[in-house]
């Protein structure tokens, strides 16, 4: 059996617990509830100090020999698990004993836990799990969203057994909370005992908690009366402190915090044991100091509320001289007892005082304090950073002035850089690495750069300027030296030089065309393209046809050339270059090389590039050896031609080129013609639909709107039409009218389909609309309980409510992401980078040039990566 609770823990509990009546009662049904095959789950419920905890302990203590795997965890101040992710820790440790996953990434455990609990069955020659959980209430922070719990899916040959304090209806909230199904949960009362049950040795520790006994609240005022009647005002401070104390004291921890000699505490403890015993429990000389049940501290807390400030002065005025220690001891912990008790939850002390200046908190998201000692240490920190980047979002998740969204901003990017440098640091710890090395930080400083040109694009000019500067100053001085993924170094280094002039400029085009000539796969002859806007004529026309030549001697030129046709912001000279170049290539590679160019031509070039796409269908092209890409090259050529040619090539028609036919017919008013294309050459369902609704959408097409909403009417499941709005919103709107789009995108539901369908109606909408439709796409991600949708729910920004884009910030920025590192949290998924447009609805220039600013955090995370070489 795994026992996470601790051994003293258990020890005690077995020599103290009675075992009564009602205790018995309850062992024989939950029994029968593990003996039986129904429930799953088994939730214990009773009064503070009934039993609940014993019973439990003495049940699964009777299981050895069965072979089942079981996991008992205590949840609790007075078990060291005070929040949920400790909890979630230990189950995981008993459930891997010889190879625990990372507890620091609380969405990976909660992962592995969940896929554990689920798949567990003794038919496929596992062992069954048994899993108990003592006391969740009295967690600190565990989450009321059912969907967060990990116990809410059992397998076959998994059961889950639970205690909570209360009455029945308390439990069944609890039971909800954890997903665990009330409807088809067991259901175990535990009621108590009477003083008259109790047998003397065990009186004075459980008189309180018999139903006919004084209470928590009259046990520990009896003892705190006691204690000032002999004079032993230090013990009762003493207990004030282990009272509001994360996880048990041990003496030396509890003497730093009081100022005191442990020798003397020490000798108060032996002189006054007999007054704490029914109250405290203690290890071995005096450690791991502890309130015997919860019931009792918090009574503890709340009879002592006189004194309360002054307890709360001492650990935060221990909290907030630990950052300043550590950097005094240049990154080593600072001595001390008190310093690894006080360094696990300096950030919850300073959390739970309201007087605490933000300043304070934000100090433990600084490389001085978070930068961790050791992997455990490591755990700790993205664990008090999760905590505190709860209480620095919530501003943003509520309801109000809009002014008052800006304010955060800052804090959240802080605290999300942070949690993404542990990131990276927890990946450069893994085994056989070393330190995060020149390729993490130039891949942050990289990240770094596009994340500053994102928020100075959305910014007005000159603070959009002042931004930008800060960009291209960490380019000029770093980005030469960039040895990452070749394409995303090209793209950011290209990105610098778009937002850069003369010199500038042309440095970052050059190191660009350097980087996309390193990627192992062959250069990016685009960016060489794209580079080429940036560099001195000559220069520019070297690289321009050098690019062309290396397109033209590809195995596949013309689809080579096709890239390079696609390059962003293509000028007519390069148009003309790759023109020139297409005409040479034989039928089928030159028509594939037109196919996205055509439209870029000027008139006589145009003329000539339709007339070479044309001869290709008609002579065969695909002969010549490399294939001729029909969809492309129909959608293409299908804008230019007229009934003659669309029936010369209807002929003979291929594979793909039935959509862009029919539109064009339809563009032609040849309906019916249009209407047979799509049932001879698209097919049904999505790909019949797709080319109806699109050419029911021209104006000589509108007499095939009726048959296009039939079609569309017809598609099942409802994803497959809420995808199909999405990737037609504009002729979705034309023909089947924005209540109907807006319909069928809801009855896509909350996934991806759904969310991009709403995303692309409301960029297509009639500007009235566009509000509404932010906030039912927003909406949608909101019920989705997954990320695919973030990148489409962006695209809504602009139209959002400001208190829709501060919800979306602080549920993504750094968390969207699967995996968090410095660079992600900057420019990946979730990313700064990503996020600019919803920071920018938040608050404009100001919140831009705030996130911005505090960007800066960034900087102070890569220069200790230097200083340390990212060791501990």
């Amino acid at each position: 059996m795994s026992d996470l609770a601790g051994g003293a823990e258990r020890e005690a509990t077995m020599v103290d617990g009675f075992f009564g009546r009602s205790q018995r009662e309850a062992f024989d049904a939950i029994c029968a509830w593990h003996g039986g095959d129904r429930a799953g789950a088994c939730v214990v419920y009773g009064p503070a100090g009934a039993g609940k905890a014993t019973v439990i302990d003495r049940f699964f203590g009777s299981l050895d020999g069965s072979g089942a795997q079981r996991v008992l965890v205590r949840a609790g101040r007075g078990s060291g698990a005070p929040f949920e992710h400790d909890v979630l820790a230990r189950l995981a440790a008993g459930l891997w004993p010889d190879d625990a996953p990372h507890a620091e990434d609380r969405q990976g455990l909660c992962e592995l836990l969940v896929n554990e609990l689920a798949s567990r069955d003794t038919e496929e020659g596992e062992p069954a799990l048994l899993v108990g959980l003592v006391g969740p209430d009295a967690c600190a922070d565990w989450p009321e969203d059912r969907e967060r719990s990990v116990l809410g899916e059992l397998g076959p040959s998994a059961r889950v057994l639970v205690s909570v304090t209360g009455p029945r209806e308390e439990a069944e909230r609890w039971a909800e909370r954890l997903a665990l199904g009330a409807d088809s949960a067991a259901w175990v009362p535990v009621s108590g005992f009477r003083l008259d049950e109790i047998d003397a040795p065990l009186r004075d520790r459980l008189a309180w908690a018999a139903i006919d006994g004084p209470g928590p609240r009259a046990a520990v005022e009896a003892t705190a009366g006691a204690l000032r009647e002999r004079g032993a005002a230090r013990l009762e401070a003493l207990l004030s402190t282990v009272a509001r104390a994360f996880a048990p004291l041990d003496l030396g921890d509890a003497a730093a915090l009081l100022g005191a000699d442990e020798t003397e505490l020490a000798a108060a403890l032996d002189a006054h044991r007999a007054v704490i015993d029914p109250v405290i429990a203690w290890g071995e000389r005096w450690s791991a100091l502890r309130f015997r049940h919860e019931a009792l501290r918090a009574a503890w807390v709340a009879a002592s509320e006189d004194g309360a400030a002054l307890c709360e002065r001492r650990f935060v005025e221990a909290a907030r001289a630990l950052p300043g220690a550590r950097a005094r001891a240049s990154g080593r912990p600072p001595e001390g007892r008190a310093a690894a008790c006080l360094r696990r939850y300096a950030g919850d002390h300073l959390r739970a005082s309201p007087r605490v200046p933000r300043a304070d908190l934000l100090a433990l998201c600084a490389p001085r304090w978070a930068w961790p000692s050791s992997l455990e240490d490591l755990a700790a920190r993205r664990a008090e950073l999760r905590r505190l980047r709860r209480s620095v979002a919530a501003p943003l998740e509520v309801s109000g002035a809009s002014e008052a969204l800006v304010e955060p901003v800052p804090p959240l990017v802080r605290v999300a850089l942070a949690q993404g440098a542990l990131g990276t640091l927890r990946r450069a710890w893994d085994p056989g690495d070393a330190g995060p090395g020149d390729v993490a930080r130039g891949d942050a400083e990289r990240a770094l750069a596009v994340a500053l040109l994102a928020l100075s694009a959305r910014a007005s000019e000159r603070p959009g300027e002042e931004i930008a500067a800060r960009a291209r100053a960490l380019v000029r001085q770093r980005g030469a030296a960039w040895r990452n993924e070749p394409w995303r170094d090209a793209q950011a280094l290209l990105a610098a030089a778009r937002a850069s002039a003369g010199d500038d400029a042309a440095s970052f085009a050059r190191w660009a065309v350097s980087a996309a000539s390193r990627d192992e796969q062959g250069p990016s002859l685009p960016v060489w393209l794209t580079a080429a806007r940036f560099l001195p004529p000559s220069e520019a026309e070297a690289l321009v046809a050098q690019a062309i030549e290396r397109a033209r001697t590809d195995p596949r030129p013309g689809h080579a050339l096709a890239q390079l046709a696609a390059a962003p912001g293509l000028d007519a000279g390069q148009a003309r270059s790759l023109f020139r170049a297409a005409m040479t290539l034989p039928p089928g590679s030159r028509a594939n090389a037109l196919a996205p160019l055509v439209r870029a031509l000027p008139g006589e070039e145009q003329a000539r590039g339709v007339s070479a796409l044309f001869g290709a269908f008609v002579d065969g092209a695909s002969a010549d050896g490399e294939p001729l890409d029909y969809p492309s090259c129909t959608e293409a050529l299908a804008p230019f031609l007229g009934l003659s040619e669309l029936l010369k090539l209807l002929d003979d028609p291929m594979t793909g080129m039935g959509a862009a036919l029919a539109v064009r017919l339809a563009e032609l008013g040849e309906t019916a013609r249009a209407l047979d294309v799509v049932g001879q050459l698209c097919g049904g369902g999505v790909h019949g639909a797709s080319p109806l609704l699109r050419a029911a959408a021209t104006e000589g097409g509108r007499p095939l709107a009726d048959a296009a909403r039939e079609a569309v009417a017809s598609l099942r499941p409802a994803w497959v039409a809420a995808a199909l709005v999405a990737d037609h919103a504009a002729p979705a709107i034309e023909v089947l009218g924005l209540d109907a789009s807006v319909e069928i995108a809801g009855r896509g539901g909350s996934g991806h389909a759904g969310i991009a369908a709403l995303a692309a109606l409301c960029c297509a909408a009639p500007a009235p609309s566009r509000p509404s439709l932010a906030a039912r796409a927003v909406a949608a991600y909101r019920d989705s309980g997954d990320t695919d949708g973030l990148e489409s729910v962006i695209r809504c920004a602009a139209w959002m409510s400001p208190h829709d884009a501060a919800w979306l910030l602080a549920r993504s920025l750094g968390d969207a992401a699967g995996s968090v590192t410095l660079a992600s949290t900057l420019s990946g998924w979730g990313g700064v980078e990503m996020l600019a447009p919803l920071v920018a609805r938040i608050g404009g220039d100001g919140a831009l040039v705030a996130a911005a600013d505090a960007l800066r955090e960034a900087n102070a995370w890569l220069a200790w990566m230097e200083s340390t070489g990212g060791s501990s």
